[in-house]
């Protein structure tokens, strides 16, 4: 069942033309990784330069895009690729674009890229 929403509601409710579509990974890391410096290099080399957003640590989290805007799946190569070519990570699982509202576990599905 459709509903008619006016655009007002649609951006509030973010969906529709607002959906915002982000993706969530998880990282296992050597022992004696130093997760902090991962997490700057991260932040500082990636994260930055693409205009993202990061919740989560060196061994996970959920990235989207700053404003209201969504994640697209450039985005989504360069932090895996840049994850996956660190030494400190030993197995790297990620889902694909998500909608960061409303997504449901179901939709959450992790494929191993490392590992």
């Amino acid at each position: 069942m459709s509903k008619t929403r006016s655009r007002r509601l649609r951006k509030k409710l973010h969906v529709g033309e607002f959906q915002q579509l982000g993706f969530l990974f998880e990282a296992e890391l050597t022992k004696n990784a130093d997760d902090e410096a991962l997490v700057d290099s991260f932040l500082s080399e990636v994260i930055a330069t693409r205009n993202l957003s990061f919740g989560g640590w060196a061994t996970g989290g959920a990235i989207d895009k700053l404003g209201r805007q969504s994640v697209t799946e450039d985005d989504r190569s360069a932090v895996l690729a840049w994850l996956a070519a660190r030494t400190e990570v030993i197995s790297l699982s990620a889902t694909g674009l998500v909608d960061m509202w409303y997504s449901t576990p179901e939709a959450q599905q992790r494929t191993q890229l490392k590992g």
